[in-house]
């Protein structure tokens, strides 16, 4: 970019020299709106900025040659006095901005902020789903979307473009308004919004010939992001593109976070099972839908056998290393939808859908034999055992199925341990 530079102060004309070469500008300074004419006329600058000089008597001719010769160079004004009658001038003489000269690093990032906007803007790649009826349109956008660099999936109708996005992740909706077939662009922007899940929140913008006022209200109260008239200028455009794609992945960056949040406050550290306090936002979900689809749910409890005993002879190490190997030895036992937590020390909890009390029993004690065969962390290690089963007297009770399973892995222990019991068979021994 090849910039003029107007300031009588030699000092400060070095330092504009310096930010604007940061930035990779050819720039020519002169002290005299005489010397600026001069230049104006044999070369073609993409900026000027220019001291409050300007506006004294021996510039003021600078600023109408600007205005009538050089009507589409953005003007920059330097200030160390803002007031409101410099701010009115600068108003009337078409400058573009007002920049303090007080502060460098204000200054910089100032500069840089703006001939950075100056230039052509490159999107990082993208993929964007873009619906449109007419061929001639749709193969003129198509084209501009390649050139910013972005992945276009294109569908002349709603119905389909609707489709592909509960398949597929998109960066960005581009739609036309007026689309033919049974469902209009305001349609899908409706449709898309009352998605459940993140897919709602793709930015939408829309397309249309017409500018008209209450449509665009309309469009904005359905949920789109952005609107452009047709044919778009090709520079918004990419400027518009840009801003959307890059609020939504700041947005999926904070979602992700938030989910690797969520991961961390739900996740045992140490053996990676989920945690009492995911037990406890969870269990409630998997007995309401055991309840209202009439599936079975079982339930394990898993208590380590003599574990103090561990931690006092061999150390808290080893005994970290003993529950780190069952955690990893659980999660790879058990099905995607089992639930399979640590809640204590030692204690482990498995809820099992779908899952009878046999079947629970019989793979309770196909766990114990593993443990007590495996030596887990190199420590011979054996497990008591607990299972119960969802019955109408614990109706939505999370605390009375797990008392259960509990009082059943207390018989387990004191009937010497090692052991798988079933809460139904204490009931009978008794």
């Amino acid at each position: 970019m090849k910039v003029l530079v107007l300031e009588n102060s030699r000092l400060f004309q070095k330092t504009l020299r310096d930010l604007l070469e940061e930035v990779g500008c050819e720039v020519d300074c002169v002290s005299s709106g005489e010397a600026g004419i001069a230049l104006l006329n044999s070369n073609d600058y993409e900026l000027i900025i220019a001291g409050q000089n300007i506006f004294d008597e021996s510039s003021a001719t600078f600023i109408k040659y600007c205005r009538i010769q050089v009507k589409e160079c953005p003007i920059l004004l330097l200030t160390s006095e803002p007031n409101e009658s410099l701010l009115n001038n600068a108003h009337s003489a078409g400058i573009r901005d007002i920049f303090p000269k007080t502060d460098i690093t204000l200054l910089r990032e100032q500069i840089h902020y703006h001939i950075k906007g100056q230039r052509n803007i490159v999107i990082q790649g993208g993929r964007v789903i873009y619906v449109e009826d007419s061929p001639s349109v749709a193969h003129a956008i198509t084209r501009d979307l390649e050139k910013m660099n972005l992945d276009v999936d294109h569908y002349r109708n709603a119905e389909d473009a609707y489709n592909s996005l509960l398949l597929n992740e998109y960066d960005l909706m581009i739609t036309d308004i007026m689309l033919k077939g049974t469902m209009s662009g305001l349609s899908l922007v409706r449709m898309v919004r009352a998605l459940k899940n993140h897919r709602s929140e793709l930015p939408i913008l829309a397309m249309t010939g017409h500018d008209d006022p209450k449509r665009r209200i309309e469009l904005f109260h359905a949920g789109i992001n952005d609107y452009v008239t047709k044919p778009p200028i090709e520079e918004e455009f990419a400027a518009r593109i840009n801003n959307l794609i890059t609020n939504k992945r700041l947005h999926d960056e904070v979602r992700q976070q938030k989910q690797a949040l969520l991961r961390l406050a739900m996740k045992d550290q140490l053996t990676g099972c989920h945690n009492r306090h995911s037990l406890v936002a969870s269990a409630p979900r998997y007995i309401k839908e055991a309840l209202r689809y009439g599936h079975q749910l079982s339930i394990m409890i898993l208590d380590l056998d003599h574990f103090k005993t561990i931690n006092d002879e061999h150390g808290h190490i080893s005994g970290d290393k003993v529950l780190a190997n069952i955690g990893a030895m659980l999660i790879n036992s058990f099905h995607q939808g089992d639930f399979v937590s640590r809640i204590g020390g030692e204690e482990f909890l498995i809820l099992l859908p779908h899952c009878i009390a046999e079947n629970a029993v019989n793979k309770a004690e196909q766990i114990r034999s593993m443990i007590e065969q495996s030596n887990p962390g190199g420590m011979h290690v054996t497990v008591s055992i607990g299972v119960s089963s969802l019955r109408k007297e614990h109706r939505t009770d999370f605390d009375s199925l797990y008392k259960s399973a509990d009082e059943a892995v207390y018989y387990s222990k004191k009937n010497g341990r090692n052991q798988v019991t079933l809460v139904s068979a204490i009931k009978k021994a008794g």
